[in-house]
């Protein structure tokens, strides 16, 4: 048997058989589906994008229908691989789990809507790609975390209403979340953004799909409670206000799949968000702007790293057009970090007491009878050339930022202390049958930390950026 079937093809078989069994039986409806009484295309084009009729459920606190049991779970399983592995000191503990199937995670969901105008959902995720890294002697990453990780995700309730005066009508409310921009209407900005899913195994290599990103996008996530205010205009005109503090120590369910990294402060930490929208027919059009001033505690699990008051803002834009046979939907984002970490910091953890860092995501998608899906996208970073914080240094003694010897949090550091990335991509996407999503995601990387060589920091070794191309495959559930 076993010079037919190896352990890895063993595992496959198995994987897509359970796979395709739960697609199967993947056809109960949705949450959001069985309460309003319509097709999730409706509200979605692709899994993660939401329609104008999304927007407009969104914006009414998820209340829109009847009543009805409000609860949904989703499951996928993918597999995640990088193109070369082989600067790697021990690429199988390295890069644990690459090349190889896995039930990457599970969530359970409380959502719809609660009362008549207090609606939204709370998720709860079990990680089964296993974030935390794990460190050897020597500091450098050596696998991941053994277990699993279970805590609560990006999740938000809100309460809505209506008002009107002369001409003028608007929709007005207050939303309490776990992720600043987890609120947001368009499909644009942080947690929500392209791409609507991302190997968790990348979690554990330390390797951003995009390359080093913003505070605000994602960074935040599951760490802080915040309370904001928002109101829509006749339907054009978006305001939103919020201010965010560290979830309570010691509520388990209120931590991420990982380690703590970004450890906001108890203090105010206000976002705010501005968006001019219009919907003519089978075309929307968005233009906003999004900003957050944030106060990092120093990372109590990374040795010389530093506090820090980081002032996150952003621009970002989307059209689409959609139909129930051609559809065409183009995103765009520009964020800027100006982070301050003060004169302590230099010569322990950064060259320099503060940094900049400007990232870019653009994204074009077409959509064809809402099943078969093409979206290419481009990004690209870049900031301050920090030494002490992305650069790679052989000796373990020193205690540094990112890519310190003593206690690594990063698989791969920069050559140059640049943190600079450009990449490009493509994804496909099928749904052969309601609440079954496939996907494939290809990542190509022009230059990577840097340049188009940097440095495997498990050895010290050379790699080339476009060793890091990145193949995504997954199937998403719902039931």
């Amino acid at each position: 048997m076993s010079t037919v079937f190896s352990n890895s093809a063993l595992r496959a078989l198995a994987f897509w058989v359970l796979t395709l069994w739960l697609a199967q039986n993947a056809i109960a409806l949705p949450t959001f589906s069985r309460q309003t009484e319509k097709p999730c295309a409706a509200c979605h084009l692709n899994v993660g994008e939401l329609t104008p009729e999304g927007r407009k459920f969104k914006l009414m606190g998820y209340t829109a229908g009847k009543s009805v049991l409000p609860f949904s779970v989703t499951a996928i399983g993918s597999v995640t691989k990088i193109h070369d592995t082989t600067s790697s000191a021990d690429s199988t503990i390295f890069l644990a789990k690459n090349n190889e199937p896995i039930i990457e995670q599970a969530s359970l969901y409380a959502a719809g809507k609660y009362w008549d105008n207090v609606g939204g959902y709370i998720k709860w995720t079990s990680n089964q790609a296993n974030t935390n890294p794990l460190y050897a002697s020597s500091g450098i990453q050596t696998g991941t975390k053994v277990g699993q990780d279970n805590y609560l995700d990006t999740s938000e309730v809100r309460m809505s209403n209506r008002a009107s005066w002369g001409k003028h009508n608007a929709v007005w409310g207050f939303s309490v979340n776990n992720a600043p921009g987890v609120q947001d209407l368009w499909s644009t900005g942080p947690v929500y953004g392209f791409p609507y899913q991302s190997s968790n195994l990348l979690n554990a290599w330390g390797i951003g799909q995009f390359g080093p990103s913003t505070l605000i996008d994602g960074g935040l996530a599951s760490q802080v409670i915040g309370l904001s205010a928002y109101m829509m205009i006749d339907d054009t005109y978006y305001l939103e206000i919020a201010d965010y503090r560290r979830s309570q120590p010691g509520w388990g369910t209120l931590s991420t799949a990982g380690p703590n990294t970004n450890t906001i402060s108890s203090g105010n930490n206000p976002y705010v968000r501005l968006a001019w929208n219009k919907t003519q027919g089978d075309n929307s059009y968005m233009v906003g702007a999004f900003g957050m001033n944030s106060h990092l505690a120093r990372d109590p699990l990374v040795v010389g790293s530093a506090s820090g008051t980081y002032f996150d803002y952003g621009f970002d834009t989307q059209f689409q057009h959609i139909t129930s046979t051609h559809s065409y939907s183009a995103q765009a984002t520009l964020i800027y970090e100006d982070i301050n970490w003060g004169l302590r910091s230099v010569g322990r953890s950064h060259d320099n007491p503060s940094a900049n860092l400007v990232t870019l995501k653009t994204k074009l998608t077409y959509d064809y009878a809402r099943k078969y899906g093409l979206s290419v996208f481009e990004f690209a970073s870049k900031g301050t050339v920090d030494n002490l914080y992305w650069a790679y240094n052989s000796d373990q003694t020193v205690v540094t930022g990112a890519c310190n010897q003593n206690n690594s949090i990063l698989a791969f550091c920069s050559s140059n202390g640049s943190p600079n990335t450009v990449g490009s991509g493509l994804e496909l996407y099928y749904d052969p049958i309601p609440y079954v999503h496939m996907v494939f995601q290809q990542t190509y990387y022009q230059t990577f930390l840097g340049g188009a060589t940097f440095v495997d920091n498990s050895i010290g070794n050379p790699r080339k950026a476009s060793d890091n191309n990145l193949s995504y495959f997954y199937i998403l559930l719902s039931y």
